[in-house]
């Protein structure tokens, strides 16, 4: 069964592993009907998963109306973290655009609120903008917002922006890149997170599929805030994954479980969000909550390995 965390100085306690509604509404990782999609949430939540994340931009606002209707009976036991600023292909973080923005998630997900609002991807001038700020506090007091954060992206960058952001605001959450293989920005920010118990989210946990158990996850393209992997960077990465085999070996654990129970080891992380679109992930991905958490000697060999490049 999932474990569940603090997602930081945040009332709110999270599962370890969280469910990305892009799998589910962009049609890159096959095509789900409403019916299929809600029920695979529905299982999800029942698996032990209550943190969902998900943005306007996920099937252009289909990932929002999946989430509606899956938990339409029970929109208290979830914790919904959506996301604001950019539509379209276009970003637009003025005040009025991130409450039209978040006016329109509520109404699709049939809700009053959202637990936590992330800006999407924004650059080093929003966060700079006490204007965007002031806008997330207004939402918070009238109750529209719990908590508000960044999503820091698209794929492994942000990292001015998030220290920045880190340091001037009370962020409920910031969400990032990390996982074995590509540690940076993810890395930088975890001695300064524990330090103000800020909470933390990560995304790409399977390095674009190359991590996860089956050789065949990374013939699903991903474009916009998934990033697309070039096929060097994949061809060099499955080596490095073939390379991983004495992390996990002898733990009972297969290759996609090991790359989560790798990050969930950082003390700040509260969830890491898989790509899940098939019914096995759920139990695959639950059950990492129950091995044992690496040994300090062991991440110290994973840190030292990762600076050989895992031997490629």
């Amino acid at each position: 069964m999932v474990n569940y965390r603090p997602l930081g100085k945040s009332e709110l306690e999270v599962s370890e592993i969280g469910f990305g509604l892009w799998t589910l509404a962009s049609g890159r990782w096959g095509a789900f009907t409403d019916e299929q999609a809600v029920d695979l949430l529905r299982k999800a939540y029942d698996a032990g998963i209550n943190y969902f994340d998900v943005a306007p931009t996920d099937g252009d606002g289909r990932g929002e109306r999946l989430l509606g209707e899956a938990f339409k009976d029970r929109r208290d036991l979830v914790i919904i973290s959506t996301k604001a600023g950019r539509s379209g292909g276009h970003a637009d973080f003025a005040p009025a655009a991130i409450r039209a923005s978040l006016e329109k998630t509520l109404d699709r997900l049939a809700s009053s609120y959202v637990d936590v609002l992330q800006l999407h991807y924004p650059d080093a001038a929003t966060v700079a903008n006490p204007a965007v700020w002031q806008a997330l506090e207004a939402l918070k007091s009238e109750g529209k917002i719990r908590y508000y954060g960044i999503a820091l992206g698209p794929g492994p960058g942000g990292l001015e922006e998030g220290r920045a952001a880190m340091r001037k605001h009370d962020l409920g959450i910031i969400q990032t890149y990390y996982n074995l293989l590509e540690e940076e920005p993810g890395r930088k920010f975890f001695p300064v997170a524990l330090e103000i118990n800020q909470g933390m989210v990560i995304r790409a946990p399977h390095a674009g599929g190359v991590l996860e158990s089956d050789p065949e996850a990374t013939r699903f393209p991903a474009d916009g805030d998934l990033q697309t992997k070039e096929a060097p960077w994949i061809e060099r990465a499955r080596k490095q994954a073939g390379n991983l085999r004495w992390i996990y070996e002898g733990k009972g654990m297969s290759l996609s479980q090991a790359a989560l129970k790798f990050i969930l080891s950082e003390e700040t992380v509260a969830s890491v969000i898989p790509n899940i679109y098939k019914e096995e992930h759920l139990a695959e991905y639950a059950a990492v909550s129950d091995f044992d958490s690496f040994s300090q000697i062991e991440l110290g060999e994973i840190a030292e390995q990762f600076r050989r490049g895992f031997g490629v």
